[in-house]
């Protein structure tokens, strides 16, 4: 019968959170992996776990074919290439389950859910079209089941697009004409059990299956560029992209209503893919993080076709073993604070993070209440609260655009995805998780945490700030802090010898090396950054403190680790300290030490000290405050500027809501129109576009002067009036900041906040108005946050190298108090610890 699926959809991928409807809007979007090779963390347990599922499937049958492992001419009149995998297949095409009844009525109760989530999944395909578009593709389909090379793009092999090839639109075009025929696409109700569509259907379908690639290697993209067939030098085309597609399919048209050769063909490429979860990816290696549980997806899909619950319960067997949370730095997965790395150690809550959290999400709801259920098993239970810390954390590194409440992903956790505009539908389009699922899931686990992440996300506002979180916290295992008012958000990207800077695949980032330079992105409409990377000038990233264009910036020289430990954060919740060590990994003719203070009452002080050069005066050291979209007045000194220029001895700075003061320093602002140009950055096709910007920044001294320490107090989501009211108001007194220490007093709050850098620690002296000297000792380098008014300090080891950190705090005359701190370790090195005195 077929299901209609009523869809509350909050703008673009936002559902509202209905009670009773679980089926809403979610997008399906492509992440285009690179071809590289992944690191293996295979143990013995897992390969014992995964090997499990060849013992429980049976004998293929009806999928052989002579041709196996030759290639097979690419025309329209080729022979099937429905082959039998390289590797034993984990099903054949008519394996049922060897289970007991309720093991069959459990595969029936799971497709039943599964079919309406495939629905809305192949719905929010991008750029794949919608059902009123349906009747056009009939029409230009040839009787041999392909479309026109003006409509489709099949180029494949090693001449194929990488990232996001052209190809899969064909599957995209036949997943939404299944859906249609299936049922439960809204307009669609003329296309539900049409004969002349499953017919289209059935003859595309048939036109991949005869010219799918037999050649073993190229399933890791890794064959020889003659190998004929569909396959694409990218091994996600192969492995995840396209067998994802034909399952959705698949399973929508259902096995019933298969032929023989298809059902053969449709068993044979789900597979080819699931058996990855076994072997890895020839010439690739083991899957890790988002690409395990997109297999795993795909490999229950493979167990819901064939009706084999054996295979189903090791698919779930693997996605449990891979939701857990991740104690090792640059391992692929969620981290103990709620990042997520992919990679081998880049922050990507935002892409591969969406894409795990769907799938969790999906496996999940179709498997509430059977044995296959995370809450079903120990492992399962820890797969839970793994999932609650990334959901948790993601709810941190999300901001709405006000305009029109969308909301999307902080910059710094999308990397080279930054690549593509709105209008693509990729990461950067919006956050592209189904909130409602959130909901349905946190019922279904009875999960305060799962319906309060959904709440928030959903909930309205006018500001950025998605759900009016407010305060801080450091992701100290991706080296990331975020801070939130109730108007802003404000987000700061380090990198460390712990963590990689970025990446350049696919053609995507070629610019990117800065990007986790201590970028600083403050949004409060959500609009100033959408759409303007194609027209940014790279070397004058947000926040970042660089000497300017020294660095050449191209794809083969995007990706780096640092040299340097000490990168991180103190946090008590509320506010927070983080400091970078930096010196340029790919030139080292730059280094400085920066420290970044998130005080109370939503003021942001920035110190930077022992800076020093080897390049020339053509490539001056600069701190850049922001460059984004051009949005008012811009106000130096209480004028308006109303073009570029040089300041000499300014002071302060306003500008689209948000307020800077420094000491008398020499400040540059640049102001204009730009072409947005997205195809030097990426593979987006979107025409150029011209975008009015504003970029700000401070301009260090040369030679001897360079050494000269640099602040500045930055005040986000005030007006021009409050501005100068409330940065008279402020009182900050520097401490100290140089090569030793960083430190400032916060005299309204009562709050200091120290980096000792040195790695024997040190010591620093400040006297509150009216009271006595306070000296405050530090046995290592820390970041140390001191509270007066309550005798609470919160510490961290951003180094994560140090045991115990021994701290005292002396008053006037009065004997020294001391504290003994005991660091966390581990997973959770680099996590801050409040005590009180």
């Amino acid at each position: 019968m077929a299901m209609t699926l009523r869809m509350l959809v909050l703008t673009w991928g936002i559902a509202l959170l209905p009670t009773l409807i679980p089926s809403a809007y979610s997008a399906a979007i492509p992440r285009g992996d690179p071809s590289i090779d992944l690191a293996s963390d295979s143990t013995a347990a897992e390969s014992a776990i995964i090997a499990s599922m060849l013992a429980n499937a049976f004998s293929p049958s009806g999928t052989t074919n002579s041709n196996a492992g030759s290639p097979t001419a690419l025309n329209d009149n080729a022979a099937s290439t429905s082959s039998s995998s390289p590797s034993q297949p984990l099903v054949s095409s008519t394996s049922q389950s060897s289970s007991s009844s309720s093991g069959s009525d459990g595969v029936q109760i799971m497709l039943q859910r599964r079919l309406p989530l495939i629905v809305e999944d192949v719905l929010g395909t991008p750029d794949v079209g919608n059902v009123s578009d349906i009747s056009a593709w009939v029409s230009s389909l040839g009787d041999d089941g392909k479309w026109p090379s003006s409509e489709v793009d099949y180029t494949s092999g090693c001449d194929g697009q990488k990232a996001n090839w052209p190809a899969e639109l064909h599957w995209e075009r036949v997943a939404l004409m299944a859906a249609a025929w299936h049922g439960g696409v809204d307009g669609g109700d003329e296309f539900v059990n049409s004969s002349s569509l499953l017919d289209a259907t059935s003859r595309a379908m048939d036109f991949w299956f005869k010219n799918d690639f037999t050649v073993e290697d190229c399933l890791g993209g890794k064959c020889d560029c003659s190998s004929s067939g569909f396959w694409n030098s990218n091994w996600f085309s192969n492995t995840i992209a396209i067998p994802k597609l034909v399952g959705e399919t698949c399973l929508l048209i259902g096995a019933d209503n298969l032929s023989d050769s298809q059902m053969g063909s449709c068993t044979h490429i789900l597979n080819r893919s699931a058996a990855t979860l076994r072997d890895g990816v020839p010439g690739i290696g083991k899957m890790t993080g988002a690409n395990t549980l997109d297999i795993a997806k795909i490999s229950v899909d493979l167990g819901l076709l064939t009706k084999n619950d054996s295979a189903i319960t090791d698919a779930y067997t693997a996605a449990h073993k891979e939701v857990v949370v991740q104690n090792t730095a640059k391992t692929d997965g969620i981290r103990a604070d709620g990042s997520f790395a992919q990679h081998g150690g880049i922050l990507y809550n935002g892409n591969y993070g969406k894409d795990y959290a769907n799938d969790v999400l999906a496996l999940e709801i179709i498997a509430g209440g059977t044995k296959h259920s995370a809450q079903s098993s120990n492992s399962g239970t820890q797969s839970q609260q793994a999932f609650e810390t990334l959901l948790d954390g993601d709810q941190w590194m999300m901001y709405r655009n006000a305009k029109t409440g969308v909301v999307h992903w902080d910059f710094s956790v999308l990397n080279r995805m930054i690549s593509f505009p709105v209008a693509d539908d990729q990461a950067t389009g919006s956050i592209n998780i189904n909130v409602s699922h959130i909901q349905q899931l946190g019922s279904e686990w009875n999960s305060p945490t799962l319906q309060a992440i959904a709440s928030n996300v959903a909930a309205p506002g006018d500001n950025a700030n998605v759900g009016n979180l407010t305060g801080n916290r450091m992701f100290y295992a991706n080296d990331y802090m975020v801070q939130r008012g109730s108007g802003y958000v404000t987000t700061l990207k380090m990198f460390s010898s712990r963590t990689l800077n970025t990446e350049c695949i696919n053609d995507q980032n070629p610019f990117g090396f800065h990007l986790s330079d201590g970028t600083v992105y403050t949004y409060m409409e959500g609009t100033e950054y959408g759409d303007i990377a194609g027209a940014w000038d790279w070397n004058l990233i947000p926040g970042t403190t660089t000497n300017y264009a020294a660095t050449k910036l191209d794809c083969g020289s995007t990706q780096f680790t640092s040299g340097e430990a000490f990168v991180g954060g103190a946090s008590d919740g509320k506010v927070g300290a983080a400091a970078m060590r930096y010196k340029n990994p790919a030139t080292g003719s730059l280094s400085f030490q920066k420290a970044w203070f998130f005080l109370d009452d939503d003021v942001q002080h920035v110190m930077v000290a022992a800076a020093s050069t080897t390049s020339d005066q053509d490539h001056p050291v600069i701190s850049v405050l922001d460059q984004k979209r051009l949005n008012g007045a811009v106000v130096v000194d209480g004028q308006e500027a109303t073009r570029s220029g040089n300041f000499s001895g300014a002071a302060s700075l306003w500008h689209d809501n948000v307020g800077y003061t420094f000491n008398k320093q020499s400040l540059s602002v640049n102001l204009g129109q730009r072409e947005a140009d997205w195809r030097p950055i990426g593979i987006s096709k979107l025409a150029n576009t011209a975008v009015n910007l504003f970029s700000a920044w401070l301009v260090h001294g040369s030679g001897s002067d360079l050494s000269v320490p640099v602040a500045y107090t930055a005040y986000p989501a005030v007006s021009q009036d409050d501005f100068a009211a409330k940065s008279a108001q402020t009182s900050l007194t520097t401490i100290q900041n140089d090569k030793s220490i960083s430190a400032v007093f916060d005299e309204t709050h009562q709050t200091a906040m120290f980096v000792f850098w040195d790695k024997d620690g040190g010591s620093a002296t400040f006297t509150p108005s009216g009271k006595d000297a306070i000296t405050v000792q530090s046995s290592g380098n820390s970041v140390v946050m001191y509270k007066l008014n309550d005798g609470t300090v919160t510490v961290s080891d951003p180094s994560q190298s140090q045991r115990t950190l021994h701290l005292s705090v002396t008053t006037g005359r009065a004997q020294a108090r001391a504290l003994d701190v005991d660091l966390p370790q581990g997973g959770e090195a680099g996590k801050s610890v409040t005590q009180t005195l």
